[in-house]
């Protein structure tokens, strides 16, 4: 009774085999799939204009052009000596290490994220003009970094001396220019988003967003990485290339997705957040790409730092943008991003 039982129920000699040759390729092809690739990113502050950064990791497209991305944060400085010794494969700090170049650093931006300035002026609440910002303290970043030199910039187009009429206080990047307002020892602050919003909610005024009112004077944060890295590794910068393409295109068109990484990210209230990711589709390139135009205002930036005069410099130099246009033949091209 027992046989007759077994030859009814018995799977047939075809499924044992095919299930064995499943399970055989299952193994064989986790066995081919190669480990990922390390590799390291800075930042000059952690803050929402690289939240696709941060998307993009989280979503996994880095992971699926196998690269394994690690982000630390790192002042201009440091960043490039780092990004020029290899202990840094790539940077984000875009313009202002574009500068860097005017010093003989060979390096190229591959990817643009932006084309204009992130940063708002965020006073106390009884400053509402830019004149009454003379004799006041204002919180910048580093001394001769992008967000000093686009308030500068501001600061002159609206009738102020910016050398003479204000006291700037250095290291005051946004959560500590946000301390240094709520507790009344700054006057003003250059400000990223989200402190933006956070420190509008808490009743101090946005002044000006100077990415609108300095528009010659663009961040252009997005991939930098060096030569060498390009004629050693290309094949590594076309996937890091194609993973930042896809992060952006997924950032503008996935609202939910993107609010939800910007209140996990930034520790972020989920109404904030939508506030703070609409403001930064202002900001987004939504392709990538950004043209020799924009390299020469970043650069001309270098004059106010006392760096020297970029005026024989091609920007056409510090751009490679043939691993973006590779990336882009094969992904679909991007709608218009999803405001909610």
């Amino acid at each position: 009774m027992t046989s007759l039982l077994w030859q009814k129920t018995r799977p047939s000699a075809l499924v044992v085999l095919g299930f064995a040759l499943t399970l055989a390729a299952l193994a064989a092809a986790h066995a081919a799939a190669p480990p990922r690739e390390k590799i390291t990113l800075a930042v000059p502050v952690v803050a929402i204009q690289y939240a696709p950064i941060y998307f993009g990791r989280t979503e996994g497209f880095f992971a699926e052009q196998g690269l394994e991305l690690e982000v630390s944060v790192l002042r201009t400085d440091l960043a490039l000596t780092g990004l020029m010794s290899g202990k840094l494969d790539y940077i984000a700090h875009g313009g202002a290490a574009l500068r860097g170049a005017t010093q003989g650093i060979p390096i190229k931006l591959v990817y643009a994220l932006d084309d204009k300035s992130p940063f708002w002026l965020i006073t106390q609440p009884g400053i509402r003009s830019t004149a009454m910002l003379k004799g006041k303290s204002i919180g910048i970043s580093f001394p001769g970094d992008t967000p000093h030199l686009v308030l500068k910039r501001y600061l002159k187009q609206t009738g102020l001396d910016p050398d003479r009429d204000v006291t700037y206080v250095a290291g005051q990047i946004s959560p500590i220019g946000f301390q240094g307002l709520s507790a009344g020892a700054l006057d003003a602050a250059v400000m990223a988003p989200p402190y933006t919003v956070i420190a509008q909610d808490k009743g101090f005024r946005g002044l000006a967003f100077l990415g609108k009112e300095v528009p010659d004077a663009p961040t252009i944060n997005g991939i930098v990485t060096s030569d060498a890295k390009i004629r050693s590794q290309p094949d590594q910068v076309a996937r890091i290339v194609a993973a930042m393409l896809k992060s952006v295109q997924h950032y503008r068109q996935r609202p939910d997705a993107a609010v939800a990484l910007l209140s996990t990210q930034f520790n972020l209230e989920p109404g904030v957040a939508s506030r703070i990711y609409r403001d930064s589709l202002a900001t987004l390139i939504a392709n990538g790409e950004v043209g020799p135009d924009k390299v020469r205002d970043a650069l001309n930036l270098a004059r106010e730092s006392g760096q020297p005069h970029p005026a024989t410099m091609d920007p056409e130099s510090l751009l490679d943008m043939s691993f973006l246009r590779q990336a882009q033949r094969s992904t679909v091209k991007p709608g218009p991003a999803v405001i909610k």
